[in-house]
């Protein structure tokens, strides 16, 4: 057993003792008026098992995180989620309490509380949804986009050949989920903590995929033969290794005016983004197109 952890484990141990010890002295020296003993005594219970519940997650979470680090943000999910019930059935059982009262009157006490952390109790349930249905899981890359947090996608002059689009959103690693909020690490390797029910509401991209596909328009002269140039630039793109399989190219619209043909190419590239394989898939388009053009 890790020297951290049987740390952990005694110091449990010896909240158990002090809270018990205070309580005993509490009731034998009968400091505390007899008529608001009780709350004392629910005080103490609820404080110490917060702590126990917070200090076993933490246990659990250490031995979880060597595996799957999704079952282990889940095992610590419901271990603290299981711990607070008990701490509280623990207290209302000591302060003599029956369950026919606690749901008479929770209606009341409900709505109060509701409305007064309506916030925190929309994160705590949007976890548990989060938990259940696993719109990703911790590890994936994935882009968060909601209009709660605003991001203004940057504009540029008109492109006429280009087909590009900016998400406006957050991109980065899923690192961590807990009862109110998710972490991500973002791209410029910065972490976000984002609210479980903003999560919830959001607009989620899944980056894992290995291969995505790519589409550039390019033109050429119209001088060019045009089955020449797509034989010619299906046998170069194969070349690329991270193109896979043959990429699709075909005409999309001619120029007479600018006297040009403008082709379309999609491909399936390895990558995390579009960026990097569009930039060489052009880079050979120019190549070929100047090899045809000195010719």
């Amino acid at each position: 057993m890790a020297v951290k952890i049987r740390n952990k484990i005694y110091f449990i141990v010896l909240i158990i003792l002090v809270f018990s010890a205070a309580a005993y002295l509490i009731g034998f020296v009968s400091v505390i008026p007899a008529n608001i003993d009780s709350i004392v005594y629910i005080v103490l219970i609820l404080v110490a098992g917060v702590l126990i519940v917070n200090i076993l997650s933490e246990v659990v979470e250490e031995k979880a995180s060597r595996g799957n680090r999704q079952v282990g943000n889940t095992v610590v999910f419901v271990t603290r989620l299981a711990g607070y019930i008990v701490v509280i059935a623990v207290a209302l059982s000591s302060f003599k309490i029956g369950i026919t009262s606690v749901i008479l009157g929770g209606g009341f006490i409900g709505v109060v509380v509701g409305l007064a952390a309506q916030a925190s109790l929309s994160n705590f349930f949007s976890g548990i949804v989060l938990l259940f249905s696993r719109p990703f899981n911790i590890g994936d890359r994935i882009t968060l986009s909601t209009w709660q947090y605003g991001l203004i996608a940057p504009s540029y002059p008109p492109k006429f050949f280009s087909q590009d689009f900016i998400v406006p959103g957050y991109t980065g690693v899923v690192e961590k989920m807990t009862l109110t909020f998710t972490t991500i690490r973002l791209d410029n390797n910065i972490p976000i903590k984002i609210p479980n029910s903003i999560v919830l509401q959001a607009s989620i991209f899944l980056n894992n995929e290995e291969y995505r596909s790519v589409k550039v328009r390019y033109e050429i002269p119209s001088s060019i033969n045009p089955e020449s140039f797509i034989n010619r630039t299906k046998s170069e793109l194969k070349k690329l290794k991270f193109i896979k399989g043959t990429p699709e190219i075909f005409i999309s619209e001619t120029s007479f005016a600018n006297k040009s043909t403008i082709f379309s190419v999609t491909a399936l590239c390895k990558g995390k983004s579009e960026d990097l394989p569009r930039s060489e898939i052009i880079k050979n388009l120019m190549r070929i197109s100047d090899s045809f053009g000195k010719k």
